[in-house]
């Protein structure tokens, strides 16, 4: 399951290993990143969008409600929000490191 999570991976990245060689396409690379970075864009527009307007409710998993009138903040679950994001980055960096290593063993 991991070798093709790392597949995938590579895949969206541009990054072909096989028969020995490693190839990198730089364009598919830069899209994947592109793509990511407009979705961090978008969302915090909508975020700024939504904080004018005077209106965010993230209550149900991060633990945050304002409205024009009140801010709730329920510190448990921004808690569990925050720490399993945390996680999930922390994840995200191992089997990256992984992949690199094995990347280095290949060569």
């Amino acid at each position: 399951m991991a070798v093709q999570n790392d597949n995938e991976l590579f895949s969206k990245l541009g990054v072909d290993i096989g028969d020995g060689k490693l190839n990198i396409d730089l364009n598919q690379t830069r899209e994947f990143f592109d793509a990511l970075k407009q979705t961090f864009e978008n969302t915090a527009q909508n975020l700024q969008k939504d904080l004018s307007d005077g209106k965010v409710d993230m209550a149900e998993n991060v633990g945050i409600k304002i409205d024009k009138e009140n801010i709730n903040i329920d510190l448990e679950k921004t808690k569990s929000f925050v720490e399993g994001f945390g996680e999930k980055i922390a994840n995200f960096l191992v089997e990256l490191e992984k992949s690199v290593q094995d990347i280095q063993v290949k060569k």
